[in-house]
């Protein structure tokens, strides 16, 4: 059987940034499950948390990266693998992650290295033309894609027999196996494989997707999205079918990590969490009947439809404690143009059954879309200042990026407003989470301007916050003292204080060797 290397790389962001989490290899240990349940070994160098502790400088004099460096990484690689697997989930990582793969192929040649995830599906040609180093690109999921690629590496099936991968010919040409259908009896899929990874690097740092609530462990109950939202690549990713795990299957789960990982934490990484209420209602009786005591979260953007006050009650009751909106945008021309089906009115509504039943709220806004004018974004801020008021605990305005594989970055690149991808345009991309970067591919605002509405939005609703609630101001100060936190924006601060902790050491210990060493 095939000796198959998963190596997922450091995490990769702005110098100015104040979002960087910390997350579990949650796709690693996916497609180790899968691998080793078909009889396949497999190891995995995960680069983020063998090297937590350190922080370099990357691509970019701005960019930084969190994690092992590409010399640590070939230094692990004592045994010559079969194959090499790379997870690339996010566009912006890619040039950190090329530097990396050429190194391991400069190392290894000949070795066939497959890259996978969100990147590489919607960006396939042009991984496999710019980067020779990556032999194969796997498009969609890839539980099943890696299992049938270990097959080939086994000649036990060709290489166009592998569904779901781009590949380059003897001739350069792009070749595309039959699209992989979506993997529909999701609980048939193995848990993830956590005993091949150290996670108490991550429970010792709490610096996760969601606010630090003690020992956190991710899941994913759902997969897909039924939406189509122009600025996201999920239709692409994932097309939009939405598949749920059975209720059971997801607190069989979530109770293994309570016992096999003392968890004391549960964040959902689904695209979209709620969308019926029958399931949701299903979920949370489960667990109470039961009697599990956890805590649990959905850090990522859900939808408010199904989230009436019997839903907010009952996810309440059952221990959750932070829930993310996800408006985008409070212009409802906006809306429209981005195919963001939100009603505004039914989102505040949900809002208020959540604070009344006591749950810690984050809503998501982006402004700097192609085609928004300054009133779209005056409402949008106006909706921030309206929740503020409302008792929203966190409001996150971010600047447009277009991603690879979106309706949007297809319009911009149409438009020449992408005249290329490279280096620099991947750096862009990082103006998401920096308030001293901004969005450039607004027809209507300029950069700056969109600069001072995300300042001018963030002060005014977290000051409302703040100013309207005074007792918030006290907990931030006992949170950070108790290594806790209640809300994302504590959350991030804090992890923000850590990683500047981090960079500081590292810049003394490069300096030292100057300072005690002897004068030429």
């Amino acid at each position: 059987m095939s000796r198959i290397l998963l190596i997922r790389p450091p995490s990769v962001f702005s110098a100015s940034t104040y979002s960087a989490p910390v997350t579990m290899p949650l796709a690693n240990a996916y497609l180790s499950a899968n691998l080793l349940k078909r009889g396949h070994q497999v190891t995995n160098i995960d680069a983020l948390g063998e090297g937590i502790d350190q922080i370099g400088v990357s691509y970019h004099p701005r960019v930084r990266y969190r994690g092992l460096s590409t010399d640590e990484i070939l230094e692990r690689i004592e045994e010559r693998p079969d194959g090499v697997g790379v997870s690339v989930m996010f566009s912006q990582d890619w040039p950190h992650i090329e530097d990396m793969v050429n190194a391991i192929r400069a190392k290894f040649p000949g070795v066939p290295i497959l890259a996978g995830g969100e990147h590489p599906t919607a960006a396939g040609e042009y991984v496999l033309r710019t980067c020779p180093a990556v032999t194969h690109v796997a498009r969609g999921e890839g539980e099943g894609t890696i299992v049938e690629w270990a097959e080939w590496l086994d000649g036990k099936r060709g290489v166009d027999a592998v569904a779901g991968i781009q590949y380059l010919d003897e001739g350069g040409n792009v070749r595309s196996t039959p699209t992989r259908q979506r993997i529909r009896e999701v609980d048939d899929l193995p848990w993830p494989a956590w005993h091949l990874f150290d996670l108490e690097q991550y429970f010792r740092v709490g610096e996760g997707h969601g606010v630090e609530r003690g020992r956190s462990m991710p899941i994913v109950a759902t997969r897909g999205c039924p939406y189509q939202c122009t600025f996201c690549s999920n239709p692409l990713m994932w097309t939009t079918r939405y598949v749920m795990r059975r209720v059971s299957n997801v607190v069989d789960e979530i109770e293994w990590y309570l016992n096999a990982y003392q968890a004391q934490n549960i964040d959902f990484f689904d695209l979209t969490a709620i969308i019926k209420k029958d399931w949701i209602l299903g979920f949370c009786g489960e667990i109470e009947r039961r009697g599990l005591k956890f805590t649990w979260q959905l850090p990522s953007g859900t939808r408010s439809e199904a989230m009436d006050a019997e839903v907010v009650a009952a996810m309440a009751s059952s221990g959750c404690t932070n829930v993310t909106y996800a408006p985008e945008s409070g212009s409802p021309r906006t809306l429209k143009d981005i195919k963001k089906k939100v009603k505004l009115p039914r989102m505040f509504e949900s809002i208020r059954h959540a604070k009344r039943n006591g749950l810690f709220v984050k809503c998501n806004f982006i402004i700097g879309f192609p085609r928004e004018t300054r009133w779209d974004m005056l409402q949008t801020i106006w909706a921030a200042v309206r929740l503020a008021l409302l008792g929203v605990d966190d409001a996150g305005i971010y600047a447009y990026s277009p991603y690879p594989g979106s309706e949007l970055f297809s319009y911009l690149r149409n438009t020449g407003a992408i005249p290329r991808m490279d280096r620099d345009y991947f750096t862009s991309l990082m103006t998401f989470m920096d308030l001293r970067q901004s969005s450039n591919y607004c027809e209507n605002v300029g950069e700056i301007e969109i600069s001072m509405y995300r300042l001018v939005g963030m002060c005014a609703f977290y000051g409302l916050s703040y100013l309207l609630r005074p007792a918030r101001l006290v907990r931030f100060f006992r949170n950070y003292r108790t290594h806790k936190s209640d809300t994302v924006f504590e959350e991030r601060l804090f992890s923000l204080l850590r990683r500047k902790k981090i960079e500081r050491g590292r810049d003394l210990a490069e300096e030292r060797p100057c300072r005690t060493g002897s004068p030429s």
